[in-house]
């Protein structure tokens, strides 16, 4: 038996338990509530599949405090959470990012096209802004409250294409197109999708930016330019759309995953 961690029951955590249950496989739920108890976790594997990344962290790090296996591991899931952190995971692996400044406060940094930025953690494209000049830059960084923000090259027109790995393999991909008036393309923010064919150059930037930050799994977001930059790795990441689109079942790759872990001991 292999267990889930979980805080809320998306349509994601429902398809896995409906492939467990196509293959005869029973899953054992544990919920992160409002306390955790740090010591009495059996030892096991554990999909971590919390809304809260922060509640996922620990949850993996108790995970493996108490001799089991978290899928994914704390580092993994800290590492992809924080954009910037994963990013500079992505170089050091030699995959090419867009071109990316950190800024911890206000700057009089040049801009000179439109540009990027985003906080260094989130999801659904919230948090995130274009700028063209150097004074709308100085009034987000007004704003920002302390958050740590990043300083991103705009890409193309925002199209990217979210590849989904598991294990050694790329399952699924789909191309995302913003919708009209924006240029974020994701699939919460009502972008259009696509399913992609996944070829050599594709799966091959997939796997090793899963690999660059330690991942079993993971969403792999690559932005379409002048050429493929690879752009986030979410170590906890969504798949209904990614499903729907392609029509390929990935929460029983994720399960079948799981078991091979769990044979391995």
């Amino acid at each position: 038996m292999v267990a889930i961690v979980y805080d809320v029951i998306r349509e994601e955590e429902k398809m896995l338990i409906k492939a467990a249950e196509r293959m005869g496989i029973q899953l054992r739920f544990v919920k992160v509530g409002e306390a955790m108890d740090i010591n009495g976790w059996e030892p096991d594997v554990y999909l971590i599949r919390t809304l809260s990344h922060n509640k996922g962290i620990i949850a993996a790090a108790v995970v493996e405090g108490n001799g089991g296996i978290s899928v994914n591991s704390s580092v993994a899931i800290a590492t992809s959470w924080n954009k910037a952190v994963s990013l500079a995971k992505l170089k050091r692996a030699g995959l090419p990012i867009p071109k990316t400044t950190v800024l911890f406060g206000e700057t009089d940094i040049e801009i000179r096209k439109r540009s990027i930025v985003k906080t260094v953690s989130g999801s659904w494209g919230r948090k995130v802004a274009l700028v063209s000049t150097p004074e709308e830059l100085k009034l987000l960084l007004r704003s920002a409250e302390g958050e740590v923000l990043m300083l991103q090259e705009m890409i193309g027109t925002g199209e990217d294409i979210r590849i989904f790995v598991v294990g050694d393999r790329a399952v699924a991909a789909m191309r995302r197109i913003p919708p009209e008036g924006d240029w974020r393309s994701n699939a919460a923010r009502g972008g259009k999708t696509l399913p992609q064919d996944i070829d050599g150059e594709l799966e091959e930037l997939a796997i090793k930016a899963a690999k660059a930050v330690g991942a079993f799994y993971a969403g792999v977001d690559i932005l379409i330019g002048d050429r493929l930059y690879v752009n986030e790795v979410n170590g906890i990441p969504e798949f209904k759309a990614l499903t729907k689109t392609t029509g390929v079942d990935i929460a029983s790759h994720i399960v079948q995953m799981l078991l091979e872990l769990k044979k391995r001991g």
